[in-house]
């Protein structure tokens, strides 16, 4: 018997967390790929999940068992109607307001029955077999683990196996959308079986009447009563969930933030979630998770000394080592629910409470925090609030300072000095920092003292003479950041004052940072759906102002602000770089007068405006418009004529509605931060752009990228399509004279045939000049239903 019940829940958990990439993947394209898909709809998910738990809560509290028997087979028969799984038609994204109600709407209508139905499974099998005469029924819990094993398998399986080889939405029925549905039949079946076991079960004779308590007043309680959860029970519950749900949309958000919005990086994080689940719920020995509370700590200020002292690492490592650290928190987290869990007979509480409190965590995170902060600072009070979680491992909960204080007294005393001592680590090491780098943070220090340590430590970074800067910036970030960090350590026996330190930390490490960009000023800030924007204002030469927009870590764009100096595009658009070659060969017979450009940025690419050229931008974020047609900050858009037209939208679904053949070229510079909305480079992507360009229009797209070699993606597309292909990479920036404000760039040129590209053609060929683009049959040929970014990724 329990192994039907496993089963059924693994199935039952499998499909539920099969859906959710699948369905996210369906939604990406209709919101420019943008990571707060992901969060949006974990937000959507983690709601039906509190839903589910609520219905079976309700039904197994009101209902006999028979007639939730009853109830629950006609329930699991009404998403057959909805089957197979895909989005309805005729729902198009908002182009001026916030999408999140849209797409929380969209996810209701498309799935939201199936997945009402899935979620409810887990705690309505697990009361079901605790009816049951069983001699496991005692615990079912560890049917939880298999839930959770189904869960994570399905996760890790969808990126892996799922994804590289089985079509999205094809019609046929070897499709995901129409295997899931072969899936949810094959659930059906299950739980007709384990209905029929519930059902023939003998009913249990009349319940003993409860025993009572010995108790000398004459109020006696009952057994039940005295193990009913408390109201600071649940409370406690609630937030054991909270913390590592919202730490991992933040973790999500810190990976795909920089890197790709896809499935692989989404289903990571949630997978770890997971996997605590079913280890502290799979018979998880108390030493095991001591251990847990005694190694999160050092992993956790691991995490924020290479933080705050901005160790440099290559983002393999340091996605590691922010995943280790979001799951010690959640292996300490759900350890605890785990072993402070109730009697079977508050099970359906307990999962109602937990759910609540996952559905709380993403709430913050996808809804509040975007509002509130204009960073994403969720991430950081995630991890301060799961240090203060962090089980204290004083026994009883007692200090020196109980000895010396009533009762009443010796609480509030003990946690102002928690404050006080946290407040004085925080001093201690802003002194620290302050003495090493004073003139940045205007510090008391006297020159001769700071001049005197930085000679010390000159003299240990000198070997045979020759001084080692690179050794000398690691050992300076030791001192500042390392000593407080070990401090930090010894309050770990007080979780308050452990996770007040950690905060300090963070806050010093953060006004550090502030200092070290003193040159310039932050004059706008702002949080779209889409990201974070951020304004600097800063000097050139100190004459002339310059006004720079940066989208989470990346330049987006830079103005000099002066009347012989502003009209001239900056950045990646330098007219010595590969764009200002590529317009400077559009000319006479070659001439492009029809362009459009996807991804606005400051607008610098208006520049290349002229009499008789018209630009028509495409951009999906308002943000974006606002910040680049504010004269106060950028003037590209307003000085350059003619103006350009301006579409705001996802520019997929906007070229959609484009004449065939109404450009002579199309630009492609869509790309957030560093991540990539992959379905603006898939082989229909390319289609689409090229049944809009006139017979001889070339695409150009903007590969500049840190962690992604995008060019054997575009010449596996251009191979495949039969298409020509020129590619530029120019390392030649500002500090290798190519002038003031220029960046290195890469691109790639597109046309059906040579003689489409003109002048291009005959440039000089080699490491610095135009060449085919590289192909790699590894890599594969991406479409809307397949990409490989692993392959791409340079770790």
């Amino acid at each position: 018997m329990p192994w039907l019940f496993a089963v059924t829940m693994f199935v039952s958990a499998t499909l539920l967390f099969l859906i959710q990439p699948m369905i996210a993947k369906m939604i990406l394209p209709l919101l420019g790929g943008t990571p707060a898909v992901w969060n949006t709809c974990m937000v959507f998910f983690q709601a039906a999940l509190l839903a589910g738990y609520a219905y079976a809560h309700a039904m197994t509290t009101w209902l006999g068992t028979r007639r939730q028997v009853l109830l629950h087979t006609v329930l699991i028969f009404l998403p057959l109607v909805v089957l197979p799984i895909g989005l309805v038609s005729g729902w198009v994204p908002p182009d001026n307001s916030n999408p999140i109600p849209w797409l929380l709407g969209l996810l209701t209508v498309s799935i939201g029955l199936p997945f009402f139905v899935l979620s409810s499974s887990a705690p309505l099998l697990q009361k079901w077999f605790a009816n049951t005469d069983h001699p496991s029924a005692k615990d079912p819990y560890f049917l939880y683990a298999a839930s959770n094993l189904g869960s994570m398998l399905a996760l890790l399986s969808y990126p892996t196996l799922v994804e590289p080889w089985l079509p999205l939405k094809a019609l046929h029925w070897f499709s995901q959308s129409y295997l899931w549905a072969f899936g949810y039949v094959l659930l059906v079946i299950l739980l007709l079986y384990c209905a029929r076991v519930v059902w023939r079960a003998q009913p249990k004779a009349g319940v003993a009447p409860p025993k009572r308590l010995a108790s000398s007043s004459k109020s006696a309680i009952t057994e039940v009563e005295a193990l009913a959860p408390t109201t600071w029970q649940c409370l406690h519950w609630i937030g054991l969930a909270l913390v590592p749900s919202s730490l991992m949309l933040g973790v999500t958000t810190f990976i795909t933030l920089d890197i790709a919005a896809v499935p692989l990086f989404w289903v990571i994080p949630l997978a770890l979630y997971l996997l605590s689940f079913i280890i502290v719920f799979a018979w998880w020995p108390p030493i095991m998770h001591k251990i847990m509370i005694l190694a999160m700590p050092l992993v956790v200020l691991l995490l924020v000394f290479a933080t705050t002292a901005e160790v440099r690492l290559s983002i393999g490592p340091k996605i590691l080592l922010h995943l280790l650290a979001f799951f010690m928190v959640a292996m300490v987290c759900h350890g605890e629910l785990a072993k402070t869990r109730p009697a079977p007979r508050y099970l359906t509480m307990f999962y109602l409470f937990m759910s609540l409190g996952g559905v709380l965590g993403g709430l913050f995170n996808a809804l509040i925090a975007p509002l509130v902060f204009s960073t994403v600072l969720e991430y950081q009070l995630a991890i301060v609030f799961g240090c203060l979680l962090l089980p204290s491992v004083v026994p009883g909960g007692k200090t020196w300072i109980s000895q010396f204080f009533p009762d009443s007294l010796a609480v509030p005393v003990s946690i102002a000095l928690d404050v006080v001592l946290a407040v004085v680590l925080g001093v201690a090491a802003l002194t620290i920092i302050q003495f090493l780098a004073g003139p940045g943070l205007n510090a008391p220090w006297s020159a001769e003292a700071q001049k005197w340590a930085r000679q010390r430590l000159e003299w240990v970074c000198t070997r045979d003479g020759k001084f080692d800067n690179d050794m000398y910036g690691r050992l300076e970030s030791v001192i500042m950041f390392g000593l407080p960090t070990l401090l930090c350590y010894a309050y770990v026996v007080r979780p308050l004052r452990f996770g007040l330190s950690v905060a300090a930390l963070l806050l010093v490490g953060a006004i550090w940072d502030a200092s070290k960009h003193s040159t310039s000023e932050v004059v706008h800030q702002e949080r779209s759906f889409f990201g974070v924007l951020r304004v600097e204002h800063s000097t050139y030469n100190t004459i002339f102002d310059v006004y720079t927009l940066l989208h989470g870590t990346t330049l987006h764009g830079e103005q000099i602000r002066s009347p012989d100096l502003q009209d001239q595009p900056l950045t990646y658009y330098y007219k010595t770089g590969p764009i200002g070659q590529a317009f400077a060969s559009f000319q006479g017979k070659y001439a492009k007068k029809n362009i459009a450009l996807i991804g606005l940025g400051t607008g610098t690419m208006a520049c290349y405006s002229e009499p008789g050229r018209q630009l028509t931008f495409y951009d999906i974020d308002p943000a974006v418009v606002r910040i680049a047609q504010n004269p106060k900050y950028f003037t590209y858009w307003q000085d350059c004529r003619p103006t350009p037209d301006l579409i705001l939208g996802d520019a997929r679904l906007k070229l959609e509605h484009a004449a065939n053949k109404q450009y002579d070229v199309i630009l492609l510079d869509a790309f957030s931060s560093d991540a990539i909305p992959i379905h603006l480079i898939t082989r229909e992507a390319i289609e689409l752009y090229f049944r809009k360009l006139t017979d001889n229009g070339v695409l150009m797209v903007h590969i500049s990228n840190r962690y992604l070699d995008l060019e054997p993606v575009l010449g596996n597309l251009a191979e495949n399509l039969d298409l020509f292909t020129l590619l530029l990479s120019d390392e030649i920036g500002e500090d290798e004279g190519g002038g003031a404000g220029k960046r290195p760039s890469k691109w790639v040129i597109l046309a059906r045939r040579r003689e489409d590209l003109g002048e291009l053609r005959e440039a000089p060929r080699g490491t610095h000049g135009w060449r085919q683009a590289k192909t790699n049959p590894k890599v594969g040929i991406w479409t809307d239903d397949f990409s490989n970014v692993l392959r791409v990724m340079d770790w």
